[in-house]
């Protein structure tokens, strides 16, 4: 009997390390997160606060930028190939919005959702991708500024 009690108490030890140990994969994502940081990202999480994104199944954190582009209000929202315009409206009767839209379009295959405010840009996208495909998305997303 002693040994039983023996045996459950270091099953229960080696459980509770091993749940606090991180797995490969959670470590990839928070050496990736540290570096969007260091490249000036600004992470959130969608579970607190206000979170705009009509995307809820995907990820579990939004990357956000400064918004140096003359687009102070917009959200973009992945359909199946493209990115199409959710809100506003009257953003499509702009001069520039086909340019500016096929220039978001050609930013990243894997963002999923892209929000422009005032002060930022804000957007989902897979992270499995890893920190080349982020670098080229910041990278494509400053060229906006010009439009």
């Amino acid at each position: 009997m002693e040994y039983l009690v023996v045996l459950v108490a270091v099953l229960v030890l080696a459980g509770s390390i091993s749940i606090a140990i991180p797995s490969k994969a959670s470590r990839k994502i928070s050496k990736l997160r540290m570096e969007a940081k260091i490249l000036g990202c600004k992470i959130l999480s969608t579970l607190y606060g206000k979170n705009k994104f009509k995307n809820n199944n995907s990820n579990s954190v939004i990357y956000q930028i400064k918004n140096l582009t003359g687009i102070k209000e917009a959200h973009f929202i992945r359909d199946n190939d493209q990115l199409i315009l959710y809100s506003p409206v009257k953003l499509k009767f702009s001069d520039n919005f086909e340019l500016f839209n096929k220039e978001i379009n050609e930013v990243s295959d894997s963002i999923e959702e892209i929000i422009f405010s005032n002060a930022s840009i804000s957007f989902l996208w897979k992270e499995l991708k890893g920190l080349e495909e982020l670098e080229m998305i910041l990278k494509k997303l400053g060229k906006l500024k010009n439009l």
